[in-house]
């Protein structure tokens, strides 16, 4: 029997809660595992150990002696014979699942039925750290993150294809593996997990699982398809980049509501390509999300050129990745676009042209009110002091600032400015014109979901785009009953 491998394999990678939700019963269990251990599977795989578990199935490390080779194979466990629609999904499932080819997912060589009934599968055995080890040792640079989730987009564009949508798609089941000078990324659990449903609920709506990459529609307990898994990816990406997921609280059911109904945190990393990218796929309205993962892949290439053309000092102009005003959370300015000779477009050339008849419009008042206002200056100096001390300007000095007011639904909220406190409405903030770029102006108050309008004026009266209400955070969620059916 050769060896067994030193470096952790991660062929099966069960998630935490399944690890949880069996731990229980560990104790009774031990004994039919090592009764397996050392079995032979059809003739042909020795069970070595075991090197993983779950809710529903048993991971063994395996010696292929037909053409000498360690391989992972997956057992449904004894109990769960039982369960006739559970076997009959996961080997429909398996049948699917072994035609994926994928390079990004990970490799079934077959599968089939041992003596006692029991399903089995062959799987590639990985070697390597999982996605969410990776990530406790911080946040991952941009570049290497958008490849990551591009892999993962290509293999679950596979997947969908072939009417398999993951359903717990998390940074447990994504294992890294470096293969000579490549890092190739895998994707795990394809149609198991959505067989045995990641998230399950009790009778009282108490919910098992990790809910930080669950879409909308699946904490809302409704039917799921395909885009699911398009925004658990985006979620994977934003925590990619940002080091932590767009929603966490203390609760499993507090983290959902916030899927359903909260902004998500405007990402202070990375690029603005990358920014809007996020912004596509974390849409609470799924018909309004990225559509497909195939198109999601190509979106992530086309930001993972962008920030190649900034490190190498080059502007890009990607129209679907440009500043929009119709995301879950506040966009980011757009780049300056130069023509091939140096010159600004004539969209940029005449907005600058506007920009700078503005400014020059406001110096010219200020003068005018210096000759005119010059004898009560110091009157007028003493009365306009506590009136601009409620609003430090913001942004580069010496530019024409934009005085606007701001008025929520909900006296006393608090004014923040580009991540900067600036007073309790309604008062009266600063912006200034002609930085080019986009100022973050958020509205917050205890018991209230935060609103972000993002605003670039062009001129000193331009008006502020007007804020949705500040709604209450509702403390309860519906979720539907475990007997909603749901596609398989």
């Amino acid at each position: 029997m050769p060896p067994l491998p030193k470096s952790r394999p991660a062929n099966a990678s069960l998630s935490k809660s399944e690890m949880a939700n069996s731990a229980a019963s560990s104790s009774t269990l031990e004994v039919s595992f090592n009764e397996d251990v050392g079995r032979v599977i059809n003739g042909r795989y020795e069970l070595l150990g075991v090197i993983g578990e779950g809710g529903m199935g048993v991971v063994f490390e395996a010696h292929d002696r037909r053409v000498d080779r360690r391989v992972a194979i997956k057992l449904v466990r004894r109990e769960c014979l039982t369960d006739s629609k559970f076997i009959i999904r996961f080997r429909r499932e398996l049948e699917v699942t072994a035609q994926l080819r994928h390079p990004s997912t990970i490799r079934v060589f077959e599968h089939g039925e041992c003596e006692d009934g029991r399903p089995y599968m062959v799987m590639e055995l990985l070697t390597g750290t999982s996605l969410c080890e990776r990530l406790e040792q911080g946040r991952i640079p941009e570049l290497q993150a958008l490849q990551f989730a591009k892999q993962i987009a290509e293999s679950l564009s596979e997947a969908h294809e072939n009417g398999i949508f993951h359903r717990d798609l998390k940074p447990d089941n994504i294992f890294i593996e470096t293969v000579g000078v490549s890092t190739v990324v895998k994707v795990l659990d394809f149609g198991i997990a959505g067989g045995v449903d990641a998230m399950r609920l009790t009778r009282a709506g108490e919910v098992f699982g990790t809910p930080q990459y669950m879409s909308p529609e699946q904490c809302n307990g409704t039917d799921l398809d395909h885009r699911t898994d398009i925004y658990s990816l985006g979620c994977i990406l934003y925590e990619m980049i940002e080091g932590k997921p767009p929603f966490s609280a203390e609760s499993p059911m507090a983290t959902m509501l916030k899927h359903v109904r909260a902004k998500v945190p405007t990402p202070r990393n990375g690029s603005q390509f990358t920014a809007k990218l996020l912004q596509l796929a974390l849409r609470k309205d799924r018909t309004k999300r990225i559509q497909s993962a195939g198109r999601f892949a190509e979106l992530i290439g086309q930001a993972i050129g962008a920030v190649r053309a900034a490190e190498e000092g080059r502007v890009v102009h990607i129209p679907e990745l440009s500043n929009q005003h119709t995301g879950p959370f506040a966009a980011v300015g757009t780049p300056q676009r130069v023509t091939m000779n140096g010159a600004l477009p004539p969209q940029e050339s005449n907005r600058n042209l506007f920009i700078a008849i503005g400014a020059g419009v406001a110096v010219l008042l200020v003068g005018i009110a210096l000759i005119f206002g010059r004898g009560d200056e110091r009157a007028e100096g003493d009365a306009r002091a506590p009136a601009e001390a409620k609003a430090a300007p913001v942004g580069s000095e010496g530019l024409p600032k934009n005085r606007a007011t701001i008025k929520a639904n909900v006296e006393g909220a608090s004014v923040h400015v580009d991540g900067e406190f600036q007073c309790k409405s309604p008062c009266e903030i600063t912006v200034p014109v002609g930085d080019n770029r986009s100022h973050e102006i958020r509205l917050t108050k205890d018991g209230y979901i935060d609103v972000v309008q993002n605003w670039r004026p062009l001129t000193v009266t331009d008006s502020l785009p007007p804020f949705p209400d500040l709604k209450p955070i509702s403390p309860v969620l519906e979720v539907k009953s475990p007997g909603k059916k749901r596609p398989g």
